[in-house]
């Protein structure tokens, strides 16, 4: 988001009466206090909550450097704060979404209908991505918050707009419709069952249709022509018989599919590659995604959300299955109103499922895990915990798992942000798979907490996270020049290290007739690997400035030693990198972000250092050395295959390596060196923990299985085995090894399933 607004321009799109005026400009809107990262060039907008009023957090946001307010009551706020008053903060926040939208004349797909609208603004993204440069609303932003957060994301680069909205009481549309103004639309379904607020299902229907009262034509399958017809609303038509090509019989959701390939091909997609790519349609997590469970029952997780239409519309989809006979409902109504909840139990009932359990306080019934060869439906809200709970029901057919605690990584980034200077920005290096960690879900999750920043090592990476939907500005540290084309293509930011690699990136951007993109500059401090040398540095701020293709958008370095007792190398970088900034700046016009501290040298350096960003890494998963303060995020576990009793003489494992000299009890664990657990830790190097006991190693890892000793212990065949968690750390895990958590974290195989926590 960078809106580029004076303090007054806002206060006049938003028909504001400004009490305290400050010069400034805004870039960013803020609304969650607890999501500041960096409070440069933001504005805070005070929503009223049913449960929570925004105002009481003024001075939260005040203090984390927030210098423009937009309230609806006066808050005492320090003399150097713009406060805006307006009636309405939300509708202020949807005046400026209107305003925003109306700077570009780019199609805009405005989609609505009683369900599915997420699913297919994610396949119609992927089925437009490589033909256009698309926007679309991030997650299920479809209320009238979230369809203003998403406009205020558009930019001059998108060629393509992709909107959805929903509603839930009369008179919500015509809000919605005003400041999305829509070009073609997209109505998804018309549910049986109407929304609570509404008198019937016709009137349900006509809100959703004031959406399309503007547009050129709506995107409809062919049962819904009639209520168009009637309102007058011009429609494309199609049916999933229409593409029996492209869709197969047994697909799920044959008529979305319909509508996605009728808006490609109007798009001009190639039907060919059209083809394919619905061979590799994405699965969204939580809506229907249908996996292996334990004890040979098939899951379908579809815990999303708890909408009468949707539950039907799965209900549907699972008594229409023939993969398994017997039939399990799982509900989570922790969300719903109890009239809602008769209704549902209603509905339920008349498909007569063979089982039906019902989540309480967060807990699975304990029958449930006594189910088999059953198809389970996993129903229930986003805000619930269900959709953790499924994972326990997934299938691993290899055993091994590592679970990521949210909470804890989330603690980490508060943590270390809270000894920066104020207004520093934060950017996080998820390079390779974010340190193991799995390439989308933990880029998600720090974008969704208000990180600035992400940082990757080469382009296949940021490709991969412009793929998923990450949005934030991507950093590539290592720019190939063959990478080029797929850098601009994602909107990536190229460093640059040489002169000649300069001279490349700068012809490359000439020949595509770019102008003012971003580059980022690394500058050689004393780490010795890539960099522009000091006295290089004049001849490149000549070649930059000389030049309209490209912008300097950042000038960094990489400490080599921060952890080290003796900050005296440090301290020297420091002073070198304290040189170079100082010649930029003398030299060059245009405002740079300068950055140089990693994790640990936020924790010693940040008072003298902090610049205007920081890059934290694998600090925020806890792992810092010497660092009180922060939480440990990972654990890593396997279960036990099989016990063994061994006789004296008997020997273990390939090569004979280990000879027993009295009679032993041997696990055989689900894991070896092909999953990360070291060929190194063979014969006692190693150990695990088992029922809070520790069991060293015996004999030679092996590639898929690994035995240790369980001698007087009372251990069974799957039982848990931890290998980082609450008895051994990873920093333990790793000194075993004689090598650091970066190369542990790095080293755990793909196989291994990776499972992701939010206590």
């Amino acid at each position: 988001m960078n809106l580029g607004l004076s303090h007054i321009s806002l206060s006049e799109i938003i028909d504001g009466n400004t009490l305290n005026f400050t010069a400034g400009h805004v870039e960013v809107i803020v609304y969650d206090s607890r999501k500041i990262s960096t409070s440069q060039k933001s504005v805070f907008f005070a929503l009223k909550g049913l449960q929570k009023d925004g105002h009481i957090y003024c001075q939260h946001a005040y203090e984390k450097g927030v210098r423009c307010f937009v309230l609806e009551k006066a808050i005492e706020l320090p003399n150097d704060a713009t406060v805006i008053l307006v009636e309405d903060t939300l509708y202020a926040l949807q005046q400026l979404a209107q305003h925003h939208r109306n700077q570009f004349s780019i199609p805009v797909i405005a989609i609505t209908g009683s369900y599915g609208k997420t699913t297919i603004k994610e396949w119609l993204y992927y089925l437009l991505k490589d033909d256009y440069k698309v926007a679309r609303t991030p997650n299920s932003y479809n209320s009238q918050l979230g369809v203003a957060l998403a406009l205020l994301e558009l930019n001059e680069t998108h060629e393509l707009a992709i909107i959805e909205a929903d509603i839930s009481h009369p008179n919500e549309m015509d809000r919605l419709e005003e400041i999305i103004s829509p070009t073609l639309g997209v109505f998804t379904s018309l549910g049986n069952h109407y929304a609570e607020h509404f008198n019937n299902q016709k009137a349900h229907l006509n809100e959703h249709l004031k959406l399309f009262k503007h547009i050129n034509f709506c995107f409809i399958l062919e049962h819904y022509s009639s209520p168009f017809r009637r309102n007058k609303i011009a429609t494309i038509t199609t049916h999933s018989e229409e593409w029996r090509d492209y869709i197969s019989s047994n697909e799920q959701f044959p008529d979305n599919k319909a509508l996605c390939l009728k808006v490609a091909e109007f798009f001009g997609v190639d039907k060919t590659l059209l083809k394919a790519k619905m061979e590799k349609l994405p699965t969204l997590s939580g809506r229907q995604e249908v996996f292996e469970g334990i004890q040979d029952n098939l899951i379908i997780n579809d815990t999303y959300n708890i909408d009468i239409d949707a539950l039907e519309q799965s209900l549907e989809y699972q008594f229409a299955s023939k993969e398994r006979n017997r039939k399990v409902v799982v509900l989570d109504l922790s969300f719903v109103n109890k009239n809602r909840q008769k209704e549902i139990k209603q509905l339920v009932e008349r498909y007569q499922p063979d089982a039906v359990y019902y989540i309480e306080e967060g807990q699975l019934p304990l029958a449930l895990k006594n189910e088999e060869d059953a198809l389970i439906l996993f129903k229930g809200s986003f805000r619930s915990n269900l959709s953790e709970l499924v994972q326990r029901f997934k299938n691993r057919k290899h055993e091994t798992w590592v679970e990521f605690d949210l909470k804890a990584i989330l603690y980490n980034v508060r943590f270390l942000q809270s000894k920066l200077q104020p207004n520093t920005k934060t950017l996080v290096m998820v390079k390779a798979s974010s340190y193991g960690t799995g390439d989308v879900k933990i880029p998600h999750f720090l974008q969704e907490n208000g990180i600035d920043y992400l940082g990757v090592a080469y382009t296949d990476e940021g490709a991969t996270l412009r793929e998923q939907g990450v949005h934030l500005p991507v950093m590539v540290m290592n720019t190939e020049k063959n990478a080029l084309y797929d850098i601009v293509r994602h909107c990536l930011e190229p460093t640059i290290y040489s002169l000649a690699q300069l001279s490349d990136v700068i012809d490359f951007f000439q020949e595509q007739g770019l102008e003012n993109y971003p580059i980022h500059i690394k500058v050689e401090t004393g780490m010795n690997r890539l960099g522009f040398q000091k006295e290089t540095i004049s001849e490149l701020i000549t070649l930059v400035k000389n030049t309209q293709c490209v912008q300097l958008k950042s000038v960094f370095s990489h400490l080599a030693d921060a952890d080290n007792s003796d900050s005296s190398y440090t301290e020297e970088q420091i002073r070198i990198f304290e040189q170079i900034k100082t010649q930029f700046t003398s030299e060059y016009n245009a405002p740079i972000i300068f950055h140089l501290l990693n994790s640990e040298g936020i924790l010693k350096f940040a008072a003298k250092a902090s610049y205007d960003m920081v890059r934290m890494g694998i600090g925020i998963f806890g792992y810092a050395y010497n660092t009180p303060g922060l939480k440990e995020s990972i654990r890593w576990k396997t279960t036990v295959s099989q016990l063994k009793e061994i006789v004296p003489g008997e020997t273990i494992g390939y090569g004979r390596t280990f000879t027993a000299s009295e009679k032993m009890t041997i696990a055989t664990l689900r894991i070896g060196y092909a999953d990360g657990f070291r060929r190194a830790l063979s014969n006692g190097k190693g150990k695990v923990f088992i029922n809070n006991n520790s069991c060293p190693v015996v004999g030679n890892v092996c590639m898929d299985m690994t035995m240790v000793d369980v001698t007087n212990l009372n251990v069974q065949p799957g039982d848990e085995v931890e290998i980082i968690g609450q008895h051994q750390t990873m920093l333990d895990f790793a000194h075993q090894l004689e090598t650091i958590p970066y190369e542990v974290m790095t080293s755990i195989s793909k196989r291994v399933a990776r499972i992701y926590i939010k206590n």
